[in-house]
C-alpha cells in the first residue's frame, strides 16, 4: 500500500479493514471451548489449581465467544470477585488466565479473537512475614501429621508449596544428597536448581518412605494436592497465629538462614532466585554485622611502665 502514496490515515483504514475481511474467514471459538484447549496444550504442573480457576472463570464467560468477551466483562469479573472478598492479587490471578487464554487464542489457533485491554489491579508492596521458633512449635503441634512433616520439610529446604506437595521419590538423591527442581518441575520464572538436604531433611523424607511409589506426601494414602487449605488454616486458628500463608514458612526458612549468617548470594542459589533483587528484602534481618559500627570504638591500652 506504501506504493499507492495513500497518506498514513488511509493506510490505516485501509488495513484496518484488510484485518476485518481476513478475520471474517476464521472460525470463532467459545469461551469453554478455548478452556478445554489451553489446559490440553497447558504445561502447568499444578494442574488441579489451575482447573479450580477456571471452575471460577467460568459463570463470567460460559456460553460465550472470545470475540464477545469485551471491557465490560472484564469489569464484571473485577466486580464479582472482589464481592466475594478476594484480594487484589487473587482477581489479578483470574485476570492474568483470562489474558493467557485469550492471547493464545489469537496468536496460535488462528481464531476470532479480539483481546480487551486488561489492566492489573494494584497489588500490596511484598510483604515478609515469617514464623518465631515458639510460633513454628505451636503451629508444628497443630497441624496434622501429614501437614507437619510437609512444614517441616519447607522450613529446611524453602521449596514452595508445589514443589512440595507435588515431590515425587525420582526427585530424590540419596547418594548425593540432594533434591532436582528442574523440567516441569520448574516454575515459571525459575530455573532448574540443586536442594541440598540436611540431616534433618533426609530423616523427614525417609519417614514417608513406603507411603506411596511415586509421591512423597500423601494423605490416607493418596498424593497430597494442596497445603495451604482448611486444615492448614484451623491448625494456624489453633496455634494462635494470624495474617500467615503456607507460601510464608518459604520466607521464614529464608529470613532464619539470615538470621544464622547465611551470606545472600548463598541464599539466592539455595532458594532457586533467578537475581538477587527477590533476596535482598531479607537483608535487613542480618543485623548482626551492624554492632560493630555502632559500638564505641575501644581506647588503646597503656603500655606497663609508660
Amino acid at each position: 500500500m506504501k506504493d499507492l502514496n495513500l497518506t498514513p490515515d488511509i493506510q490505516s483504514l485501509l488495513t484496518a479493514q484488510l484485518a476485518k475481511m481476513v478475520g471474517a474467514h476464521k472460525p470463532r471459538m467459545l469461551w469453554d471451548d478455548a478452556v478445554a484447549k489451553y489446559i490440553a496444550e497447558s504445561e502447568n504442573k499444578d494442574r488441579v489449581n489451575e482447573q479450580n480457576l477456571f471452575k471460577i472463570l467460568s459463570p463470567y464467560f460460559e456460553g460465550m465467544y472470545l470475540d464477545e468477551i469485551t471491557r465490560s466483562d472484564i469489569n464484571r469479573l473485577i466486580d464479582g470477585r472482589k464481592a466475594d472478598g478476594v484480594s487484589n492479587t487473587t482477581v489479578n490471578r483470574a485476570l492474568q488466565k483470562v489474558r493467557a487464554v485469550l492471547r493464545r487464542a489469537t496468536k496460535d489457533w488462528d481464531v476470532v479473537c479480539d483481546v480487551p485491554y486488561i489492566k492489573m489491579l494494584k497489588e500490596p508492596r511484598m510483604r515478609v512475614r515469617w514464623l518465631s521458633e515458639a510460633e513454628a512449635n505451636r503451629l508444628r503441634a497443630a497441624l496434622p501429621s501429614h501437614l507437619r512433616a510437609m512444614m517441616d520439610l519447607t522450613l529446611e529446604t524453602g521449596l514452595r508449596e508445589s514443589n512440595i506437595t507435588l515431590l515425587r521419590w525420582n526427585q530424590v538423591n540419596w547418594r548425593e544428597r540432594v533434591i532436582y527442581i528442574e523440567g516441569e518441575d520448574v516454575l515459571k520464572g525459575e530455573k532448574a536448581f540443586v536442594v541440598p538436604l540436611s540431616p534433618r531433611a533426609i530423616e523427614i523424607l525417609k519417614k514417608q518412605k513406603g507411603k506411596h511409589t511415586e509421591r512423597v506426601f500423601v494423605y490416607r494414602g493418596k498424593p497430597v494436592r494442596r497445603a495451604n487449605g482448611k486444615a492448614f488454616r484451623a491448625a494456624l486458628k489453633r496455634a494462635e497465629i494470624q495474617n500467615f500463608r503456607w507460601h510464608d514458612l518459604r520466607h521464614t526458612w529464608a529470613t532464619w538462614h539470615v538470621q544464622r549468617g547465611t551470606p545472600l548470594d548463598v541464599l539466592q542459589e539455595l532458594g532457586g532466585w533467578q537475581d538477587l533483587t527477590m533476596v535482598k528484602r531479607y537483608a535487613h534481618y542480618d543485623h548482626a554485622y551492624l554492632h560493630k559500627w555502632v559500638a564505641p570504638p575501644e581506647k588503646p591500652t597503656k603500655s606497663a611502665g609508660v
